[in-house]
């Protein structure tokens, strides 16, 4: 426990960015701490001690991935491998940087080839796409392609297969 907390904090000094956290959340640390912490006899001084390096750790892990948090919010940047008590601190803001009409960033989108004649189809952002022939390409929404593809309608069309 003592060592994967180490390394984690070495991992956030030797980045700029989040590094992958090795618990879900600081709450799991505390809890698995506490509980070694009681498996092991120490004597009460040193009890103390390891204690009070074990919070020294986790503060600093804190203070140094709250800083790159900011950093990144400020860069209009959602962050990403995060513990669950830090996302809990972003979505509010994630919440207020997404309020109001957005419009569709590209990663939402892929190109498919149609396999068989289809008719037309209203996406989901209700827009009405086609109909298409069989080796029709089309950029829809990634949740509609999705669809295609189970149904066997469609197939993601990858620009290397050119």
């Amino acid at each position: 426990m003592i060592e994967k907390l180490r390394l984690w904090l070495l991992a956030e000094l030797n980045s700029r960015v989040l590094s992958d956290p090795p618990f879900s959340s600081y709450a799991e640390v505390a809890e698995r701490f506490a509980k070694e912490l009681q498996s092991v006899s120490l004597p009460q001084g040193l009890h103390e001690e390891v204690k009070s390096q074990v919070m020294s750790t986790v503060l600093t892990i804190m203070e140094l991935r709250l800083r790159k948090i900011v950093w990144e919010l400020s860069r209009g940047r959602v962050p990403t491998n995060v513990t669950a008590e830090e996302d809990r601190l972003i979505r509010p803001l994630a919440k207020i940087k997404q309020a109001g009409p957005q419009a569709k960033r590209a990663q939402d989108y892929v190109v498919v080839q149609f396999l068989t004649r289809h008719p037309a189809i209203v996406t989901e952002d209700f827009i009405q796409v086609g109909p298409f022939d069989k080796g029709d390409l089309a950029k829809l929404p990634l949740r509609d392609a999705k669809d295609l593809e189970e149904r066997g309608v469609a197939r993601r069309f990858l620009a290397d297969k050119i």
